[in-house]
């Protein structure tokens, strides 16, 4: 983007001047007008635009957010900085300098163009809105009761709208914008995510603890656990849904890791039943790890940001 219109300031690619240097002798101290326009204060001045602009760029073109996130807010700020900036260079008239301080206005009026554009396009909200019905949803039915210290409302109606909300996300139009497949990824990702965990609870709502804790102190322990296991399945859906404020990833994926540790210390030989109980509550916590590292990955933008360069400069 900034790229083009610092190549095209004189209708070829910038080299410092050494085009000059094939011409035959120089005199000593004496500039060509295109060079000295080009060590001018005023072009100097747009080239550390064109550093800011090449590093904020890649942020703006996959920022996959709404106006009111912080990191737009951010963003456009820094943008609007910028405008301000080159609005001040000073070109003293010359007509070399005006066109490169037009162009490097209208590059960075793109980037705030197309960052108000996907952050306010009908599909981005669209996306939203379904989003946040997901969250009410989730919120009424598994969230509220478990922190109130009741039991999650889980059933096949909820689960059904679930995918309801599923099917219509997928069939928002994103039209080839990176950003708007960034955000239909990220709310897929992330429902499919809670839609798992709860499915994975469903048949345990029903069922009482395989073994009693008077039979066996090793099975009182796992059970200790699967309690624990239950709570932060729902600090799980908390976070994946975005209702959570205290809880992060690396907390809960602290937490179960613990819970693991703990598990692997238990004296569970000779029982196979009591073993087979174990291994169902470990495999429990890694099925909530798997889903912890998912989320951990869509919160990583690093990898959309090169795939963009990569498509910038093809």
């Amino acid at each position: 983007m900034a790229v083009r219109w610092l190549c095209s300031l004189f209708g070829k690619p910038f080299d410092g001047g050494k085009r000059m240097e094939h011409g035959g002798p120089q005199e000593p101290h004496h500039q060509h007008p295109v060079e000295q326009q080009q060590h001018h204060p005023a072009m100097m001045r747009l080239y550390e635009v064109q550093k800011e602009v090449l590093s904020l760029g890649p942020h703006v073109c996959t920022f996959s957010g709404l106006q009111d996130d912080r990191e737009y807010k951010r963003m456009e700020r820094e943008l609007t900085r910028l405008l301000l900036e080159v609005d001040q260079v000073d070109t003293e008239g010359k007509v070399e300098l005006q066109g490169a301080r037009k162009r490097a206005a209208q590059e960075v009026e793109g980037l705030l163009r197309y960052l108000e554009e996907n952050a306010t396009h009908p599909s981005r909200l669209a996306m939203e809105e379904l989003s946040v019905a997901a969250r009410q949803l989730v919120d009424e039915h598994v969230v509220a009761p478990q922190r109130a210290g009741g039991v999650a409302e889980i059933n096949d109606e909820l689960l059904d709208t679930l995918q309801e909300l599923v099917l219509r996300l997928t069939q928002v139009k994103t039209e080839g914008r990176v950003p708007l497949r960034k955000a239909r990824y990220r709310a897929l990702t992330r429902l499919c995510a809670v839609q798992d965990v709860l499915e994975g609870r469903t048949p345990h709502q029903t069922l009482s603890l395989p073994l009693s804790g008077d039979s066996n102190e090793a099975v009182h322990r796992i059970n200790q656990v699967m309690v624990k296991v239950s709570m932060a399945r729902s600090q799980l859906v908390a976070l994946l849904m975005g209702l959570s404020g205290r809880d992060s990833c690396a907390h809960l994926s602290r937490i179960l890791t613990e819970l693991q540790v703990e598990l692997d210390a238990l004296d569970v030989s000779g029982n196979a039943a009591v073993r087979n109980y174990r291994k169902q509550v470990v495999e429990e916590i890694n099925g909530l790890l798997k889903h912890l590292d998912l989320e951990g990955e869509g919160d990583d933008t690093r990898r959309l940001v090169k795939w963009f360069l990569s498509r910038v400069q093809k």
